[in-house]
């Protein structure tokens, strides 16, 4: 029997990626008969990823319109079926549906509070830790016997009379004890293995409806591939967006509910400074908001500074980068909806707003994100992708194969570069260097503190760091008592001058700014490793 929906959508398929004049209408056409057509179960989740990728790129104010209905279709549609045909769509972000998934307590917390989800307990994995041992550390000391029994950890919730329905908040009150330690908090509870069944009635909780409200769209009259990336990257920024705390607010949960809603989860989006966030506006409807960590999950040295890329308000990419100075990993992720889209130009833009937020001049791409250890990066030829853009292996003999091979690629019609090619291109990460030297890097501050531990103290970081921190004090007769976090910047900074036997009084007065610095801004901090390499040449 003909299934006229598979064919219209095959039709539709066709064509997505095509932005000649005529395949406008075309679309039009398909769309309008297509919501004619009773929605198939079986087609509908690769409909609804169509419908998203024309939301984020439209032609023009009418497909936007026609995408939009459907996608409100589609939502009515899930929410009247039955719940054992609503379990098909189960983990796909989609309206009215559940995922059964595991994440961190911090973001928990979120989505019980601010997304009003409601999140039941479905399962521990076996290889997970026991409650009783996890418990044991945090009841009250009368509670504590009930965790010797050796019961399972359903019963021993039962038995400390926690009802199923208030189970995981109970949890989470017990991991708040942990506050202090947010690390061994993270991972008592990652060793729980605790899986949770996940769902929300609110229709923004979905990939359909999770975007930014924006006055101005952009429609697109053809798909953005070739470009001049260095003159896109030497463009001058715009300020960013200026926002209130409300409009910040919902800034923050697209930013979280883009990853949740894909079962992802990363540190800058859970344990976001949300004071650090900036939007940015810039051509083409892309977005890009930038934000970092807080304090006391910053990482040593480094400022890790995560970003979100929108596309007509759609989050379309996420990623981050761990800054040193004038240098820069960068990770890139484009989400699997708005692949086929205008990925090089994403990625320029946000190298943009990086180099310019923070006067990058070396941006680092770990060879993972092109190749290795990672078969459909070689599949994709992804290290081409970058390549394209600037980046160029570090080490020098995998360079020259790579103009070699480039050469060939520009000279012979369909020459495609071999698997075995591509796996060797993979051994090098690959650098965007704008000022063609090497300025200093974070691992050259690891390196030198790590050696001087080794030789200097039999491999003994605590006196290390004691003998540090107290010759730092000495050279700047320094009184002032710090908190916590300040104490790791302390820490870290006394190290580095021990290391490089730093004595320079300028030197050393700029390692002490960054000890408040770097819980303060990142900016700031960053700014002040830029003028102590000044000062270091």
């Amino acid at each position: 029997m003909k299934n006229d929906f598979k064919i219209a959508l095959n039709q539709l398929k066709s064509i997505l990626f095509s932005y000649e004049p005529e395949f406008a209408d075309k679309k039009c056409l398909l769309l309008k008969g297509l919501s004619k057509i009773k929605l198939d179960l079986h087609y509908l989740p690769d409909y609804h990823e169509y419908l998203l990728f024309m939301s984020a790129y439209p032609e023009s104010p009418e497909i936007l319109k026609l995408a939009q209905s459907e996608l409100k279709r589609i939502a009515t549609f899930i929410a009247q079926l039955p719940l054992n045909k609503r379990s098909i769509f189960n983990d796909s972000g989609l309206p009215h549906t559940a995922m059964i998934t595991r994440f961190s307590c911090d973001i928990l917390e979120e989505m019980l509070n601010e997304y009003q989800c409601k999140i039941e307990i479905d399962s521990f994995e076996e290889i997970g830790d026991s409650l009783n041992n996890i418990l044991n550390i945090t009841l009250p000391s009368f509670l504590k016997q009930e965790t010797t029994a050796g019961l399972s950890n359903f019963d021993l919730l039962d038995t400390l009379g926690v009802k199923p329905r208030e189970r995981l908040r109970f949890l989470l009150n017990e991991f708040k004890k942990l506050e202090h330690q947010p690390l061994l908090k993270d991972h008592l509870w990652e060793s729980m293995k605790i899986y949770l069944n996940i769902s929300s009635i609110k229709i923004n909780y979905s990939r359909s409806y999770n975007k930014l409200r924006l006055e101005t769209l952009f429609f697109q009259s053809e798909m953005l591939k070739k470009f001049d990336a260095q003159t896109l990257l030497n463009k001058e920024l715009p300020m960013p967006v200026e926002l209130s705390e409300s409009s910040l607010k919902v800034v923050i949960g697209v930013i979280r509910k883009s990853l949740l809603l894909t079962m992802r989860e990363t540190d800058t989006s859970t344990y976001m400074d949300e004071s650090s966030l900036q939007l940015f506006h810039l051509e083409r409807g892309i977005s890009v908001a930038l934000y970092g960590l807080k304090p006391n999950r910053q990482l040593a040295y480094q400022s890790y500074i995560g970003y979100t890329a929108f596309k007509n308000g759609y989050p379309v990419a996420y990623g981050g980068s761990w800054i040193f100075g004038h240098t820069a990993m960068f990770g890139l992720n484009i989400l699997e909806s708005f692949r086929g889209g205008e990925s090089g130009f994403i990625m320029c833009q946000l190298l943009r707003t990086y180099i310019q937020s923070f006067k990058l001049t070396y941006i680092e791409v770990e060879n993972y994100q092109f190749g290795k250890d990672n078969p459909d990066g070689i599949k994709s030829g992804a290290f081409w992708f970058y390549y394209r853009y600037g980046f160029r292996p570090v080490d020098k003999k995998l360079k020259q194969l790579a103009e070699k091979e480039y050469d060939k690629i520009k000279t012979k019609k369909d020459y495609r570069s071999t698997e075995k090619t591509l796996v060797a291109l993979s051994e090098s990460n690959l650098a965007l260097n704008l000022k063609h030297a090497t300025p200093l890097r974070k691992e050259d501050i690891f390196a030198k503190v790590l050696d001087m531990i080794a030789k200097d103290f039999a491999g003994n970081n605590t006196n290390a760091s004691e003998i540090a921190v107290a010759a730092f004090r000495e050279k700047l007769a320094l009184k002032t008592t710090f908190n916590d976090i300040e104490n790791k910047v302390l820490q870290e900074v006394a190290l580095w001058a021990k290391a490089f036997k730093v004595d320079e009084l300028q030197q050393l007065q700029l390692l002490q700014k960054m000890i408040k610095a770097k819980t303060t801004s990142a900016f700031t901090y960053n700014q002040l490793i830029k003028n102590y390499e000044m000062l270091s040449t």
